[in-house]
């Protein structure tokens, strides 16, 4: 069951009495609310659903649809995306398997029997040095890529089927969660959308860090609490620290200097100050169109450092800037010899991007069992796609397994610390 809108507390009501109905009074769910409709609380509400032991209910605050940084723009969106006639990928462009994610890999088959994604063609996913002497971009050898078929939005898509979602719908990081008794109550706009028995954050951020810094789940918020950089030490630091990227998505003619010097899908780009992705999403989602290609580039960190600003409401000469310098970047990196012709353009700001380090904990989330509210995300496993899903299945199966009720916490013992994340601080972006 998914809800499109944000319902109010009588509609939720009546959706989870409906889900209690259908259950058999001997086995009576425990009502569980998830904070956050990306990958990583999507996977966790998916797989609670399976078991049939909770009851859980997404809140996110998309408007138009589900899944954080794996989103789309569909072209009949409002305010209206003329970005070509297709779907455009305007944040993560690329699913890849890190090593020992046997669980990931299954559900990646899975995605393709049911034709949520399909695999990048033979030499498609390429990486260019701009330190080489000529623009060469060669095939990322060995790399196992995936991509939406429809756009990255089909992923959470397929996750959100069957399960009860709350859209559009702001929980006030001021007192939106609040605990009352040994429930979780949940708020909006003033409003009381419901009281449940496990509560799961499932973003990370300022936001997050104000969600519970008002909660008794100290140890837990402790650990939720952020820095902003486009760096950090090797020892792994002593806070959470996020990136922030530019994402800029723009059309150009069908047969450009640019598509005729990028021949694969999508390109990694390494040593460039300002650009690190470069995704010709036409080609990628197999739209055609005898005019227009649109592409998506993503920037270095230190580029979405220097030149932040307001992530929800970012200055027009600001915007100019940015654009002028990364369409810019472009023309340097693959030496273009004429300038693009640039029809439009859509640029957007992860303000708070991807995960420098990860948390030493070897779970991949955290539950604190006085409170029953736990975390997930792909800060506490891999900055992935994968990172998320598997962190969002672990949590899962812990409460399936033992309802959180035994008493121990997890992730949040004294002595852990954080990791150097090794691929994100290499090349800002990690393998999305």
């Amino acid at each position: 069951m998914s809800i499109s809108r944000r319902p109010g507390a009588i509609l939720i009501s009546i959706t989870l009495a409906i889900i209690f109905f259908l259950v058999p009074m001997s086995s009576p769910l425990q009502t569980v609310a998830i904070i956050g409709g990306g990958v990583s609380g999507l996977s966790c509400a998916s797989h609670l659903a399976k078991v049939g032991k909770f009851a859980p209910t997404v809140f996110d605050t998309g408007r138009l649809r589900l899944g954080g940084r794996c989103s789309s723009r569909l072209p009949g969106d409002k305010p209206r995306v003329k970005l070509g006639s297709g779907v455009v990928d305007h944040a993560a462009q690329v699913i890849s398997i890190p090593e020992g994610y046997t669980e990931f890999r299954q559900q990646v088959r899975d995605w393709v029997t049911e034709g949520v994604v399909a695999p990048f063609p033979p030499n498609s996913v390429l990486s260019l040095d701009v330190k080489d002497s000529e623009v060469d971009a060669q095939p990322k050898i060995g790399f196992e890529a995936y991509f939406g078929v429809n756009g990255i939005s089909t992923v959470p898509l397929s996750l959100s089927s069957g399960i009860c979602v709350v859209q559009d719908c702001w929980v006030s990081p001021s007192n939106g969660v609040k605990r009352r008794g040994n429930k979780w109550v949940i708020k909006s706009k003033g409003e009381e959308l419901g009281s449940f028995d496990k509560l799961v954050i499932a973003h990370n951020g300022k936001c997050a860090d104000r969600l519970m810094s008002k909660t008794p789940a100290k140890k837990l918020h402790n650990l939720l609490k952020v820095n902003f950089s486009d760096k950090i030490s090797r020892s792994g630091g002593k806070k959470m620290t996020l990136n922030s990227i530019y994402s800029l998505s723009f059309v150009v003619p069908k047969g450009s200097e640019l598509g005729t010097k990028m021949l694969g899908h999508c390109c990694y780009v390494k040593n460039d100050k300002s650009l690190k992705f470069v995704s010709n999403n036409s080609r990628k989602l197999g739209y055609h169109d005898d005019e227009k290609e649109v592409w998506t580039i993503l920037s270095s960190a230190s580029f979405g450092k220097k030149f932040k600003g307001p992530q929800e409401n970012l200055p027009e000469d600001l915007v100019r800037n940015v654009t002028e310098l990364l369409l810019g970047s472009v023309a340097d990196v693959f030496r273009l010899e004429e300038k693009l012709e640039v029809e439009e353009t859509m640029l957007q700001l992860w303000g708070a991007g991807l995960p420098l380090n990860t948390w030493g904990s070897t779970e991949g989330y955290l539950y604190d069992s006085r409170n029953s509210v736990g975390c997930v995300g792909d800060w506490l496993t891999n900055p992935s796609v994968a990172g998320a899903w598997e962190s969002g299945r672990r949590f899962a199966a812990f409460l399936n397994s033992s309802g959180g009720d035994d008493g121990s916490d997890v992730g949040l013992e004294d002595g852990l610390g954080w990791t150097f994340n090794e691929g994100v601080n290499e090349n800002g972006i990690g393998d999305i």
